[in-house]
């Protein structure tokens, strides 16, 4: 279950009650201020829901199949809540990712194309070859892929004029 804290009303309507993982491959868990984060000793992934319909998610180095369950999990709530879904990707720091995890999120695609979509940020070439798979096995351009903060940027507060993406500390 979500602990609000002081974003209660910010993230109240992304609650998520359970989530199914193999614990042995990676761990999950909900931050004070709803963000859920999911990390194995290979990558990790921030997942926030910035309101109704509006998910960022914030990923890093390699996301093996073990991490689709809980961040599906996410898209698919607000999906059941009659909501269409916007997903933003920073992936800047994301090298790869399993076949197995791209497949199960390509099929989820097919099924929710006429009211998903993503703006998805990434550094490597495999990452954009990646995103055109799942584009090209949806049939239609769901993934919309950036190589420049600020044109992601720019893509992301079109659909939600709130967004800020965070900034790394240091």
């Amino acid at each position: 279950m979500w602990r609000h804290g002081p974003v209660d009303g910010f993230v109240k309507h992304c609650d998520v009650e359970s989530m199914t993982t193999d614990k042995s491959a990676v761990e999950t868990k909900t931050l004070p201020d709803g963000t859920i984060l999911v990390q194995d000793s290979r990558g990790a992934a921030r997942l926030t829901c910035l309101a109704p319909g509006v998910l960022l998610y914030v990923c890093t180095g390699y996301l093996s199949m073990s991490f689709y369950a809980p961040m599906v999990a996410v898209a698919q709530r607000e999906m059941e809540r009659g909501n269409p879904v916007v997903m933003f990707v920073d992936g800047w720091s994301l090298q790869a990712v399993d076949t197995g995890f791209r497949e199960k999120w390509t099929e989820w695609f097919k099924g929710h194309k006429q009211r998903f979509h993503m703006r998805l940020l990434v550094r490597t070439k495999l990452m954009e070859m990646a995103a055109s798979l799942a584009n090209l096995f949806t049939g239609l351009s769901v993934v919309k892929t950036y190589s420049a903060y600020a044109p992601w940027e720019l893509a992301c507060s079109k659909d939600y004029p709130a967004f800020r993406r965070a900034k790394a500390a240091g």
